[in-house]
């Protein structure tokens, strides 16, 4: 499938936000997520999963490490589930303090089909900026993420300042995503949020990769393991583009077994969805669900 890019928008994303910090922080998330992040320099960035004991996804969200600091940017469904568990991960003797910083810092999300001119409107080096670093300009934080579909850029900003950003990007002709917008370009990029991701295994969401099965303990590894020694799982993320209505939740597939869609929309007589499917020996490109055809894409990380 091929994916065009949008012109020039952005999206105020929809995100818990929770400040760490204390000399032990990254000790202490490190021991609650199955990436290793022990080892990231200052002013990175790194996505991670929160996993149950059962080795399944209970939260998903990226990491920053900011000059002592650790924020973490996860999902406002989970986030008292997720704090609970730094809380009551965090020892006594450890210095480490949750501090929850969802109305005091906004991430903004901006998509270009030119980010070089992007970067150098705001002020930032494109040619000098990598993947996954930080960049510190003035009192905002930029990062640059890359992948084979798509380029954005992301601003961690003070809520003093989100319309002061909004309106430099509006000078710059930039609009605004609406939700359903979002939620289309978002599937496109088999862009993951906790609701697809929610109590399903991570190989079986194409995030194997975001599972560090040679560090320390952490909930879910030894399920993890045992994943990682059999070598592959039943189920895989996919993605799904057809010509009909597809309802969230399970469907049957004629000649092969079911689905479960966890994302869907349907715009301009084209649905975009995103599925968990349990895959033949044969993998197909396309399937029938309620007797509509839908080509089918197997999606991983990134």
């Amino acid at each position: 499938m091929s994916l065009s890019n949008p012109l020039s928008e952005y999206i105020v994303r929809d995100n818990a936000v929770t400040l760490i910090q204390g000399s032990d922080s990254l000790n202490v998330l490190d021991r609650m997520v199955s990436t290793n992040i022990i080892d990231m320099p200052n002013l990175t960035s790194r996505d991670a999963l929160f996993c149950d004991y059962n080795g399944r996804i209970s939260d998903y969200g990226t990491i920053y490490t900011i000059s002592g600091k650790v924020l973490l940017i996860s999902s406002a469904a989970q986030n008292e589930i997720t704090r609970r568990t730094l809380v009551d991960g965090t020892s006594w003797d450890e210095d480490c303090e949750i501090l929850i910083a969802d109305n005091a810092i906004f991430r903004i999300s901006i998509f270009s089909r030119d980010c070089h001119d992007m970067f150098s409107e705001l002020g930032i080096n494109y040619q000098a900026a990598e993947v996954n670093q930080l960049i510190e300009s003035g009192d905002h934080l930029f990062v640059k993420y890359e992948s084979s579909l798509s380029e954005r850029l992301d601003i961690l900003v003070k809520s003093d300042n989100v319309n002061s950003i909004k309106s430099l990007l509006s000078e710059l002709d930039y609009v605004e995503m609406s939700s359903e917008r979002w939620e289309i370009y978002r599937i496109m990029l088999g862009d993951v949020t906790i609701n697809d991701a929610l109590g399903n295994l991570p190989e079986e969401m194409g995030l194997g990769t975001l599972v560090s099965n040679d560090k320390g303990c952490y909930p879910g590894q030894e399920v993890h393991a045992r994943i990682e020694s059999r070598g592959r799982t039943v189920k895989n993320f996919c993605r799904l583009t057809g010509n009909s209505p597809l309802e969230i939740g399970k469907h049957s597939i004629t000649n092969f077994g079911s689905i479960s869609v966890s994302s869907s929309i349907f715009k301009d007589g084209i649905t975009h969805a995103l599925a968990l499917i349990r895959l033949g020996e044969s993998p197909t490109e396309v399937v029938q669900i309620d007797g509509n055809n839908f080509s089918m894409e197997l999606l991983s990380y990134p």
